[in-house]
């Protein structure tokens, strides 16, 4: 054993199999005695009772296991798109991803969104081309389509015959002269290439590492064919990662981790699943959390197999289980941020849905789950609105909310309704404004704003600038107004997010004896509103990139249901009988449309939605929210609140 420590993740489209091929691997590692069956609701890694009963995975599982001489560490992440704010969370903590492809399906919707996501965020990949025992499967097909997306690829083993049930995978013979060639083409490298053909073959030691610096570069995908119901290449794929992807440097001195996962013990309370990329985590340790507060640590756990189990400490590259760590959500960091470090991109919540617990008399406690549940995935974005006693949800689609039906039912007790989800609309500044605010009454206060905003491109989001000298209102009050600005934006004159706006500070005045440290606060959403209102406001919609599929005898059908929904498409693509067609369908036009479509083509069709951008929404169409909390429009009410808030009363 030498030590090396590998963090991988097993990431596909639903379907594709990928819980099964983490099952094959916990077994043929010892991890577990018998692989587990999805369809039986029988996997490991599948805890849930939903994931049982469905087959699905919507919740991120780790394991730990020894092959050879490497430790992995296997992140499970969820196939459904509704989803994706956990694969992303996940691809951030990596050292390399395995996608899963079926042979039979090819390159699906979903596929294609983890192809970016990985190349976007530069992770070495490995590709498994799965189900060569169906009969239909074609690993040649399936590895095409993912190189038309501009993927450089390289079999490392492939199936014999044509697929079906006495399927079998053969490793690629590394030595022979057909295979170093197209390892040779695939590295790209003059000087390689020009020692294979000067020796007519070449070490196999120095082809492995000039391999594995293009893996560790995310610039060359190896693909392993199997099939992951019968453990077919499993070993061949275990081989692979081990052999080329290198464990990682630490980033450099001190803690630094990132928390992808958080769980709710109801024993041990809050668990933290940390990546550490720098330093040590150990008992009793005292941290800073989410780059604002310190954290002591009560108690560490490491991954063994599928348990958790008790340590004193857990080094770098490695994966943690930290409890103590009460403030934290899943996404923070943990220690202070390193260059290098992956970013990754939150799901945007297109749906937003009321809460009701089935008795009225659960609301708080419903209301402490949900909060539990948006530490757990922040994406969910609970409200609560106090004027009405209304609790909200934003959802990024509506099989999260079966989920999180089943969860308050399963953890809670708590039976609890979701309302028909309404679409998240934004808005924007229609024409450049100013805006004033004079609060200097009731005393003790001063503070006096003028604001400027303009409206941006589209896809822009905030820009904010202070042109106010410091002589006229110091630094500590320009950084109360600098904080206050996104905060206000929050909600604007039709009750959503102003988005696509520059900001700008024109002027401030404050007063030696009068103004209060906190005055700042208050006149900047008052500011603010009033430059919003005389601008005007344009509604923004969300817009979906739809992708299809299905029997090209379906198209017509197909196209005219998305034509009724306002949608703009891409030219239609045939290929073996089959369409694939694209267009971009406004949200709140979409909800019924996976329905629509599954009629329009028998049930033979493919559909997938994923979020692309926001647009100007045409007039007559969307709508306004009421706003949550005190509103600045009624500026009386608003000071009134807001004071009383400073006063440490709830207003």
């Amino acid at each position: 054993m030498n030590g090396k420590t590998l963090n991988i993740g097993i990431v596909a489209h639903a379907d594709a199999g990928k819980t099964t091929l983490t099952e094959q691997i916990l077994y043929l590692t010892g991890a577990i005695r018998a692989p587990g069956s999805v369809d039986e609701g029988t996997a490991a890694t599948d805890g849930m009772e939903i994931e049982r009963r469905r087959g699905i995975s919507v919740r991120t599982a780790c394991a730990s296991v020894r092959w050879k001489d490497c430790r992995i560490n296997l992140i499970d992440a969820p196939g459904h798109a509704d989803f994706l704010s956990e694969v992303e969370r996940s691809l951030a903590v990596l050292d390399g991803a395995v996608l899963v492809v079926s042979a039979v399906e090819g390159v699906q919707p979903q596929t294609r969104l983890l192809l970016e996501a990985i190349g976007r965020a530069g992770l070495p990949c490995f590709l498994f081309l799965n189900k060569l025992d169906r009969a239909g499967s074609g690993w040649e097909k399936a590895l095409a389509q993912v190189e038309r997306g501009g993927v450089r690829c390289l079999v490392l083993s492939q199936a014999e015959g044509e697929g079906g049930g006495d399927a079998a995978v053969r490793p690629t013979c590394f030595a022979s002269p057909d295979w170093q060639e197209a390892a040779v083409l695939a590295a790209g490298d003059e000087a390689l290439m020009e020692r294979f053909l000067t020796e007519g073959s070449l070490p196999e030691e120095a082809l492995w590492m000039a391999l594995a610096e293009l893996v560790g570069r995310g610039e060359l995908y190896p693909a392993v064919c199997g099939a992951s119901k019968y453990g077919l290449g499993v070993g061949d794929l275990l081989d692979a990662v081990c052999r080329l992807l290198p464990q990682p440097a630490p980033l450099g001195g001190g803690l630094c981790a990132r928390v992808y996962k958080v769980e709710h013990d109801p024993v041990l309370g809050k668990a933290a699943y940390l990546r550490l990329f720098a330093g040590e985590l150990h008992n009793r340790q005292t941290v800073e959390a989410a780059g604002r507060r310190e954290e002591k640590i009560t108690r560490v756990r490491a991954v063994e197999g599928r348990k958790l189990v008790d340590v004193e400490s857990v080094g770098a590259n490695d994966i943690a289980v930290a409890y103590g760590l009460e403030g934290v959500r899943a996404g923070d960091l943990v220690g202070r941020e390193l260059p290098g470090l992956r970013a990754y991109r939150l799901a945007e919540p297109l749906l937003l849905s009321r809460v009701m617990p089935e008795d009225p008399a659960d609301l708080p406690k419903l209301t402490q789950a949900l909060s539990q549940l948006e530490d757990e995935d922040p994406a969910l974005g609970c409200e609560w609105n106090r004027e009405k006693r209304e609790l909200w949800a934003r959802l990024t689609g509506k099989l999260q909310i079966e989920v999180l039906e089943s969860l308050l039912a399963q953890r809670w007790g708590l039976r609890a309704r979701f309302g028909e989800p309404s679409v998240i609309y934004r808005e924007t500044p229609a024409a450049p404004a100013e805006g004033f605010e004079s609060y200097t009454w009731p005393k003790p206060c001063w503070a006096e704003l003028r604001f400027l905003v303009e409206p941006l491109p589209r896809g822009s989001g905030f820009q904010y600038e202070c042109l106010v000298s410091p002589g006229r209102l110091p630094y500590r009050y320009q950084a109360h107004v600098e904080a206050a600005v996104p905060r206000a934006l929050r909600q604007g004159v039709l009750g959503w997010q102003v988005t696509d706006l520059k900001v700008t500070l024109l002027d401030g005045t404050w007063h030696h004896v009068h103004t209060h440290p906190l005055d700042f606060f208050v006149a900047t959403p008052l500011g603010l509103i009033d430059a919003l209102r005389r601008a005007g406001s344009q509604l923004l919609e969300p817009v979906l990139r739809v992708e299809t599929s299905g029997p090209q005898d379906c198209l017509g059908r197909a196209m005219g249901v998305l034509a009724t929904r306002r949608a703009v498409f891409q030219p239609a693509a045939m290929e073996e009988g089959r369409f694939r067609l694209e267009a971009l369908v406004p949200a709140a036009e979409a909800m019924e449309l996976p329905v629509e479509f599954a009629s329009a083509t028998a049930g033979a069709g493919i559909y997938s939605a994923r979020f692309s951008h926001y647009q100007d929404c045409p007039p007559g169409l969307g709508s306004s929210r009421e706003r949550i909390g005190p509103d600045p429009l009624d500026r009386p009410k608003f000071i009134l609140a807001a004071r009383s808030a400073m006063a440490g009363e709830i207003p």
